[in-house]
């Protein structure tokens, strides 16, 4: 009798162990995961701030009137495309037939 009820109680702990491993390594995956995630994030941060640097230094080569003149010539050519698109979009009403 004792050795029956012995070989029942290692199974059910063989079974609550396997359990556990189980729920652990689903943890140690998910957390891994994270992990590479995480320094994944940290990377691009990382790459995005050189990128920043490298602009603003760039800038820096650049006059202040010349950057002031692109901007506005930038601006200009932008609202033009808008109003090109905006006319595409609203035919006059000189062309309708009443």
């Amino acid at each position: 009798m004792q050795v029956a009820e012995m070989k029942i109680k290692l199974e059910e702990k063989i079974k609550a162990l396997e359990k556990e491993r189980e729920g652990l390594l689903e943890e140690v995956k998910q957390l891994k995961e994270v992990a590479e995630l995480s320094e994944k994030a940290k990377d691009l941060e990382n790459e995005v701030n050189k990128l920043k640097d490298e602009l603003e230094a760039l800038r820096d080569k650049i006059p202040q009137e010349l950057l002031q003149e692109l901007s506005e010539v930038a601006s200009v050519s932008l609202s033009e495309e808008s109003e090109e698109e905006s006319d595409e979009e609203c035919p006059d009403s000189e062309e309708e037939v009443f």
